[in-house]
């Protein structure tokens, strides 16, 4: 039987429960400040559900998916569960009144755009700056093949497991042509932060 830490340790595993706290982040009742526990919560779960495994009934990917999968239902029906509680009380933006400069103000109205953007990890750009970044973009373009440009926009359009589906290949390939693509516009001086 395989060890517990060894189901914790393997390489499936790591990477599934990184996968799986990025989707939970990426939820309104969750922030990126919950990754890391996010993490911790997961491996601690499977370490308590490890002596379950058995090789003669199945693999450890199906294994580890199962229990993975478990424990996000719990922690989401626990959260909402949370939420419902009368205790949990909601502070209401424009219905606070705080001291702001010896006035009472909302406290909406002490909130700054950039609380906002903070928050959605999303922050806008100038026309100049989009108007920059469309040109590079273009001239980036023309560098690669137009079957490479097509394949780009229709990835950029229906997503990567849709454009593997309508081509007949692999997510896998897909995945891999865009990496190999990526690096065409990283040298154009168009890298991701």
């Amino acid at each position: 039987m395989a060890e517990c830490r060894d189901i914790v340790s393997d390489p499936f595993t790591v990477t599934l429960i990184k996968i799986k706290a990025n989707q939970l982040c990426r939820r309104a009742d969750f922030s990126r400040s919950d990754y890391d526990d996010l993490r911790q919560d997961m491996r601690m779960y499977l370490l308590e559900k490890a002596h379950l495994f058995d090789p003669q009934r199945g693999n450890l990917e199906a294994f580890v998916i199962s229990v993975l999968k478990t424990w996000a239902a719990m922690r989401l029906r626990h959260r909402k569960r949370q939420k419902r509680h009368e205790g949990n009380n909601s502070v209401s933006l424009e219905g606070t009144a705080v001291e702001c400069e010896g006035e009472n103000i909302p406290l909406g109205a002490t909130m700054l755009e950039e609380d906002g953007q903070r928050r959605t990890q999303a922050y806008p750009i100038s026309e100049i700056e989009h108007m920059e970044l469309r040109e590079a973009i273009d001239h980036a373009m023309q560098g690669i093949s137009p079957e490479d440009q097509a394949f780009l926009m229709q990835v950029a359009e229906q997503g990567a497991r849709a454009t593997a589906r309508s081509m007949g290949v692999s997510w896998k390939s897909v995945h891999n042509r865009v990496a190999r693509l990526r690096g065409h516009f990283e040298k154009a001086g168009l890298a991701s932060d």
